[in-house]
């Protein structure tokens, strides 16, 4: 009886002692999983920050850029706005002119082509476009050059004339004394239509 009762104490303390070491292994474990825990925590509130922080650096970055160059793409856009308003203004004045002052300016561009070229020999040909071969004639007038319509895709709509000559070639067209006209007097013109400021650009 003595016996039994010694193996059940032993038996109670076996396990006393299994359980107290299952509890400290249990602790351990439950202690690592929650140092592990704050652990990786602490790497993902680091690694947030950290793509935070390069995040706003890029768009202080970008920032920075879009208003550097927001004074140039401004200056940009009144300087095409500008040149489309003076070749829309051109392109007004043009039309409103009558045939006659039309064919006057072609007549006077090309007289003075002409004349910086003496000596042009009678075998050549002239083509024209934008006008009719009689208009043509009375610009040319009693030369001998064999008039052509200029069939070509680029031509001008605008009367214009290109004589084809075998030592030279001369042209002239109200298209081109137009912007011509409009490089010399970009400033004055582009004052008068859209107002000192446009100067500045």
């Amino acid at each position: 009886m003595e016996e039994l009762r010694s193996t059940e104490v032993l038996d109670r303390e076996i396990l006393e002692d299994a359980r107290k070491k299952a509890f400290k292994i249990l602790k351990t474990a439950d202690d690592t999983v929650r140092s592990q825990a704050q652990r990786w925590e602490k790497k993902t509130l680091k690694a947030v920050a950290d793509i935070r922080g390069i995040y706003a650096q890029r768009v202080e970055k970008v920032k920075e850029e879009i208003l550097a160059r927001l004074p140039l793409d401004k200056r940009r856009l009144r300087s095409e706005t500008a040149e489309h308003f003076l070749l829309e203004s051109m392109e007004s004045f043009l039309d409103a002119l009558s045939r006659k002052q039309l064919l006057s300016v072609l007549d006077r561009e090309f007289s003075e082509r002409l004349a910086d070229c003496p000596g042009l020999e009678s075998k050549a040909v002239l083509l024209y476009s934008g006008m009719t071969g009689e208009e043509a004639g009375t610009i040319v007038k009693n030369r001998e050059w064999e008039l052509k319509r200029d069939e070509s895709p680029g031509c001008s709509k605008l009367p214009a004339l290109v004589l084809n000559a075998p030592s030279v070639r001369v042209s002239a067209s109200v298209e081109k004394a137009a912007m011509e006209l409009l490089e010399d007097k970009r400033a004055e013109l582009a004052a008068c239509l859209l107002g000192q400021g446009a100067l500045n650009d």
